[in-house]
């Protein structure tokens, strides 16, 4: 079978990738829409800069939350306005389309996203653990006996995943990501400082102020922005101290520690013994965040590391997928076209 086309969906970013090309398109996983109408106003970044600017009628969407299919229209009316931008597509009839999934997504909803690739022009198509793409982009040889440990950090979905052989051997996830740091963000500046940000200023402090490691980050920065004055009702500039972005961070940061740990100690022996030279690698955007390779090792024990180019890497790993599905069969969690659901 061919595949033509290759989809990262995450919850807050989709990227594309084409067999012969490559990648060739990052853009945000956003749809704009009028209330009653089933055909999105825009989408990608057009539509992500209209959060928190919609007038009365509009509102936006994703098709993924926490990882996992939502709503199957949202996704439907995202793979078409991706086919329409991909040349491969527009050049022939019948195309395939290769599309990463989260590990722990339901029968349900992976029978649900392979339809809505169908219902938007796909004439196949099938789903890949996300985990297993993100690995592959950042250099490791899934197929090999030897352990390798991928902990893939994102914005709706955080896993860790053992391989070997090119199987699973221990898995974990939390069922939320690293917006929910931006969350606590938002809620402790509302409730404890009396201002309200939106969520892209909450994203930007988080990167600016957030640490993994609040023991030694520093805590003298003080970082300006704009918000809402509850009080004044008004637009209002003010200065945010280092101590309630690492406290937002922190709570997350342990519980993905915790989570790694358990992988580690539900694996066979021989098999975490290996990580104590090849460690582990973190992938997703949230892998980016200050010191969070540095708390994971300390946590497990062992060396790890940051991928090159990390919320990039499941985009890299697909493409390389799609040029031979053959060895990574273990990878393949859904197929659906003329033969139907497999």
């Amino acid at each position: 079978m061919h595949w033509d086309i290759g989809i990262d969906l995450g919850t807050q970013n989709v990227r594309m990738a084409e067999l012969k090309e490559g990648p060739v398109l990052t853009a945000s996983a956003a749809l704009a829409f009028r209330d009653g109408s089933r055909a999105p106003i825009c989408a990608g970044d057009i539509a992500e800069r209209l959060v928190g600017r919609t007038c009365e009628g509009v509102s936006v969407s994703y098709p993924l939350r926490d990882g996992v299919l939502e709503n199957n229209l949202y996704a439907a009316r995202m793979f078409q306005w991706l086919f329409k931008r991909s040349e491969g597509v527009n050049t022939r009839r019948r195309f395939g389309a290769m599309i990463t999934c989260a590990p722990f997504a339901r029968p349900v909803q992976r029978e649900a996203m392979l339809n809505a690739a169908l219902d938007a022009g796909a004439a196949d198509a099938l789903l890949v653990r996300s985990d297993a793409a993100a690995a592959l982009g950042a250099g490791l040889d899934l197929n090999g006996p030897e352990a390798k440990l991928l902990v893939d950090v994102g914005a709706g979905k955080i896993t860790a995943t053992l391989f070997t052989f090119g199987r699973v051997a221990a898995f974990g996830y939390l069922p939320y990501g690293m917006n929910r740091i931006d969350d606590r963000i938002r809620r402790i500046l509302r409730t404890d400082y009396g201002y309200r940000v939106g969520k892209a200023s909450a994203v930007e402090i988080k990167h600016t102020l957030g640490s993994a490691m609040p023991d030694k980050a520093p805590r003298d920065i003080i970082m300006h922005a704009t918000g809402i004055g509850m009080l004044q009702r008004a637009p209002m500039n003010f200065d945010i101290e280092t101590r309630p972005v690492l406290d937002a961070c922190e709570d997350v940061v342990a519980e993905l520690a915790r989570m790694c740990s358990a992988v580690i100690d539900n694996a066979p022996e021989e098999l975490s013994a290996d990580l104590n030279d090849a460690g582990a690698v973190l992938t997703g955007g949230g892998a980016m965040l200050t010191e969070l390779d540095r708390r994971i090792g300390q946590a497990l024990g062992i060396p790890c590391r940051v991928a090159d180019a990390p919320e990039t890497c499941a985009i890299r790993g697909l493409w390389k997928i799609m040029q031979d599905p053959a060895p990574y069969r273990g990878a393949i969690q859904g197929l659906q076209g003329g033969e139907g659901w497999q």
